[in-house]
């Protein structure tokens, strides 16, 4: 019988995959016994957990990181999946919705005309600029720059902790000083009454 988990190393740190086929708990539990038992050997790492083809509610991924974060001085945990095949998708009169299944580190930017969804993290130095709507499945910490053709575009992750937020000719930036977390909080930033808004996004 599969593992519930297992491990392989990347060329940009260590990969965790979730076996589809088992149960949370199960998961859970061989990742918290595999926590115990870890030596340093994830020090200075970024942890991938790869979702694969599970489908998990936002206090799963949550009881995730949090029993994650147990591994001794991990850098960062990202979450990404395999179970995406193609780079692009139409989607009707919308135009073009792009995929990127992969983390954008410092020094990349992804510019599109329609819609972008990214499986991973945008990374502090990293840009990401959309015709319309940017939808993360993981945390903003660059640029992001959404609706270039037009206001009615929204930004969408499991953590807004942008260098940069914009939405049309809209700019918004962090507070100085606001405090980084593992924590899923999905948000959404959209433009109402001329500002930018933010609000808890339920999923």
């Amino acid at each position: 019988m599969k593992s519930p988990i297992s491990f392989k190393v990347a060329k940009d740190g260590i990969v965790l995959t979730l076996n589809p086929k088992s149960k949370f708990r199960e998961i859970l539990n061989a990742l918290n016994n595999h926590v115990k038992s870890a030596t340093n050997f994830y020090a200075g790492s970024d942890l991938y957990i790869n979702i694969s083809e599970n489908s998990f509610k936002i206090d799963q991924l949550n009881e995730i990181v949090n029993v994650a974060r147990g591994y001794k001085d991990v850098k960062n945990i990202i979450f990404t999946s395999d179970m995406v095949k193609k780079e692009t998708i139409e989607v009707g009169d919308d135009g073009e919705t792009t995929l990127i299944k992969r983390t954008l580190r410092s020094g990349q930017k992804i510019k599109k005309s329609g819609n972008i969804v990214i499986i991973g993290d945008i990374n502090p130095g990293a840009e990401v600029i959309a015709g319309g709507d940017i939808i993360v499945f993981g945390k903003i910490r660059g640029v992001v720059h959404a609706g270039v053709k037009g206001s009615n575009a929204s930004v969408i992750a499991l953590r807004l902790e942008p260098t940069q937020l914009r939405i049309s000719k809209k700019i918004a930036r962090p507070p100085e000083g606001a405090a980084k977390s593992y924590e899923i909080k999905p948000e959404r930033a959209y433009i109402q009454d001329g500002q930018i808004m933010v609000e808890k996004f339920e999923i």
